[in-house]
């Protein structure tokens, strides 16, 4: 083995090791794949990225676009359902079927010149919400950040970049229209955009509940020095 080969193989190496000590998972347009939850997950899902047959178990339900990804749906079960693209399964939530029409329109602010539009909004705090994102161009989508649960998040237009990582042990993905990210809990992330706009659709399993996640006796009893 080359001198080249062989640094070459060492970052694959490093780059693969980042992505399972943190938590994510890419998978390019064209494949398939199936992922799921991490054992110590509190809630389960399963995705299916490209082209899957799937049935749903009465209890559950699944998230997924139609074929010209101009329309989400959420489908509970008992059904089976054809994804081309992307669908995910939660475990245990049972909501109404639904559709909603997918336009680039947002209409809530975000953080960093961001824009947001819920696409199913929560049924209650807490619930999953698949939201689509809009990244601006030149932007960084938010400070280094996490989820206390994870998110499923697919690449509807534009290109831009994920760092996955700390300081020193990062890595960067390049996301074009397609790609499919699985951020499992707890992976720091953010996303980088340089001349285009970046529309992402980020499905999360369990939604946020804010500050109340914070009011727990290790962050309440710690106190900064600087």
């Amino acid at each position: 083995m080359d001198i080249i080969s062989s640094v070459v193989d060492k970052q694959a190496l490093d780059e693969d090791a980042i992505k399972s000590l943190y938590g994510v998972e890419y998978i390019d347009a064209g494949l398939n794949k199936i992922a799921e939850a991490k054992i110590d997950d509190l809630y389960f899902f399963k995705t299916f990225i490209g082209e899957h047959s799937i049935t749903v178990d009465k209890g559950d339900s699944i998230f997924y676009l139609s074929e010209d990804e101009r329309t989400a749906y959420i489908k509970s079960g008992a059904a089976c359902i054809t994804s081309h693209h992307i669908a995910t399964i939660i475990r245990g939530y049972m909501s109404e079927d639904k559709s909603s029409t997918i336009t680039r329109k947002t209409s809530l602010p975000y953080v960093n010149g961001c824009s947001t539009k819920q696409v199913f909004p929560p049924e209650r705090p807490g619930d999953p919400t698949l939201q689509l994102l809009d990244i601006p161009p030149y932007s960084s989508e938010q400070s280094h950040h996490i989820h206390s649960t994870a998110r499923v998040v697919y690449i509807l237009s534009g290109t831009g970049r994920c760092v996955v990582g700390m300081p020193g042990h990062c890595i960067t993905e390049k996301l074009t229209p397609g790609k499919s990210i699985i951020l499992h809990k707890m992976c720091p992330h953010h996303f980088e955009t340089d001349d285009e706009h970046l529309i992402v659709l980020p499905l999360h399993v369990f939604s946020s509940v804010g500050m109340i996640e914070h009011n727990h006796p290790m962050f309440n009893g710690t106190y900064l020095t600087d």
